[in-house]
């Protein structure tokens, strides 16, 4: 409509109606001439004051046309519906597994147990009730419920539905993966004992679990859990859970079991995460920083953990095992680990296990006629490779003198000996050696005069600084913490050999922790050419080969 008077007229009548309360409704005008005269109230929200137009409702086409021949009015066209745009992303773990280059078209004959904090039940991304069964491992709290959000992700990461035009897909992304939920903690997502996390594995088998995922661990070694652990992996249930967020070598439990699936946590560049436990019963690694999935109260998140790579492992092998259920629990582990994509140090390693998960290469292993269970599903020890290596300064420096703080982080890569092995190459505590290969015959160095100066230094710092010591190294800038915030600084570098794992990584002021911490060689000192003398810093000494009793506490926590 142009600004006439019958307009003027309506929308004078709309605004007094909205002084005055009345209902608000779209016009049902009748298509005659008069049409201001049929409007029993009129509605300002129907009025586009400043286009000067009116929104009506007609019955028919024919009314429409009706209103055209109106002197007033210069057109009218069909008011028509604009929607939110919606879309569905890829999260790039899934990407990163190999998940969506193997059909899902069989998982029905597999079933996954989550353990965990519960299941949004109802959730618009994930699989309903006719797919997903549930238990409650902890008294008076539903499994269809999660206030915390945790179990929620993990889910959404195995089974996340694709092709619905909202949030995200999972590894199986056909919603008709078979779940089954055991909730053990509640909401604030804090601790289960032992004896209630075996019972919760149990209900899972109950169900008809394959698969258990368990995002959590903790506690240490009890004899009862080793030994179910074991005769649940021989009855064709295949265990996996989180190496743990501590950042260290030390076990975490169930991972750490024989017969439980340890997984790691890489980032989108397929690096080691800073805070992925490492040690020999690492078996495996996958996606585990800043991993977007379903999450509580129908919403989605991206969180960070070894808790997030374990549904990666768990859904890619029910993925797998689906397409040949004839296969045993051991023949899908070995085929799981034999196929990994390698990463770190050639082999198996204590970071990378034995590399990333890869779905597709599982797959076509798990295929192939000439495909032979690995002779035993046992993660084997590192072993220092040549055995009793010790660098160019002489047998003193073995890989044992090596373990201890920061050694390996501030030479590691110098003082290679006679055949050349430096110790981050031979030595398991710099993140060399070899994991259950038969050690390389053990070399003797003759130390051959030489003409020129070594450039490296002859001599390495003791372990104790000098009781006077002429010249201190400063961190620099002092107070320094990485990007990750302050908790890592260089205090949390000088130990548990995080200088050598992390410290040409996460830059903050233009530094690096080997370039600003004194304990990752690095730091202020008036000879920078000498290694650093303040090793005042005691930390834990790696001992993976020997299971600590306790970590941390005797129950497990959620990772």
């Amino acid at each position: 409509m142009d600004g006439s008077l019958e307009y003027l007229n309506r929308l004078k009548a709309a605004e007094a109606n909205e002084e005055d309360g009345g209902d608000r409704m779209l016009r049902h005008l009748s298509g005659k001439s008069s049409k201001s005269s049929k409007a029993t109230k009129a509605d300002k929200k129907n009025f586009l004051v400043k286009s000067m137009a009116e929104v009506i409702r007609v019955d028919s086409e024919q009314e429409a046309a009706e209103w055209e021949t109106h002197a007033e009015v210069e057109y009218v066209e069909r008011d028509t519906k604009v929607y939110m745009m919606q879309s569905e992303s890829t999260p790039y773990g899934i990407t990163k597994v190999q998940a969506l280059s193997v059909p899902d078209d069989k998982v029905a004959n597999r079933k996954v147990c989550v353990v965990d904090s519960g299941y949004n039940l109802g959730h618009p991304d994930l699989p309903d009730g006719t797919v997903v069964t549930g238990s409650t491992g902890t008294a008076g709290l539903l499994w269809s419920n999660d206030n915390d959000g945790h179990g929620t992700h993990c889910a959404g990461t195995i089974a996340a539905i694709g092709g619905n035009g909202k949030g995200v897909v999972g590894v199986v992304r056909s919603g008709a993966m078979k779940m089954h939920i055991v909730r053990v903690f509640g909401d604030d997502g804090s601790w289960v004992w032992t004896s209630g996390l075996i019972n919760a594995i149990e209900l899972c088998i109950d169900a008809g679990a394959n698969v258990v995922s368990m995002s959590l661990g903790g506690g240490g070694f009890n004899q009862i859990e080793a030994d179910t652990y074991k005769d649940m992996l021989e009855d064709n249930i295949l265990l996996v859970a989180a190496a743990g967020n501590d950042g260290n070598s030390d076990y975490s439990y169930p991972a750490s079991y024989d017969s439980v699936m340890s997984v790691a946590a890489i980032d989108s560049n397929e690096n080691h995460a800073s805070f992925s436990q490492y040690n020999d019963k690492v078996d495996i690694a996958a996606p585990g920083v800043g991993v977007r999935s379903t999450y509580k109260n129908g919403s989605y998140a991206s969180l960070s953990g070894t808790s997030m790579a374990t549904p990666h492992v768990a859904g890619v092998a029910a993925l797998v095992w689906s397409r040949d259920t004839t296969k045993s629990a051991k023949e899908v582990w070995s085929a799981l680990t034999q196929s990994a994509k390698d990463k770190g140090t050639p082999g198996r390693d204590f970071f990378y296990g034995h590399g990333i998960v890869q779905a597709e290469a599982a797959a076509l292993l798990l295929a192939d006629e000439s495909f032979t269970l690995s002779p035993t599903a046992t993660p084997l020890p590192c072993i220092d490779d040549p055995a009793d290596w010790f660098d160019s300064d002489g047998p003193q420096y073995t890989c044992e003198w090596y373990s201890v703080g920061s050694r390996c982080a501030s030479y590691g890569s110098g003082y290679a000996n006679g055949d050349g092995y430096t110790a981050d190459q031979a030595c398991c505590a710099c993140g060399g050696g070899r994991v259950g290969a038969p050690p390389s015959p053990t070399v003797t160095v003759a130390q051959a005069p030489s003409a020129t100066p070594s450039k490296l230094p002859s001599s390495k710092p003791s372990l104790e600084p000098s009781s006077s010591p002429s010249e201190v190294c400063t961190d620099s800038p002092e107070n320094w913490s990485d990007a990750n915030g302050t908790t890592f600084d260089c205090n949390w570098y000088g130990s548990d050999n995080r200088c050598s794992l992390f410290g040409n990584n996460f830059e903050n002021l233009d530094k690096t922790a080997n370039q600003a911490c004194c304990a990752c060689g690095g730091g202020d000192d008036s000879s920078p050419s000498s290694p650093p003398t303040n090793l005042s810093i005691s930390p834990s000494t790696p001992t993976p080969s020997n299971r600590p009793s306790k970590i941390k506490s005797d129950v497990p926590s959620m990772r």
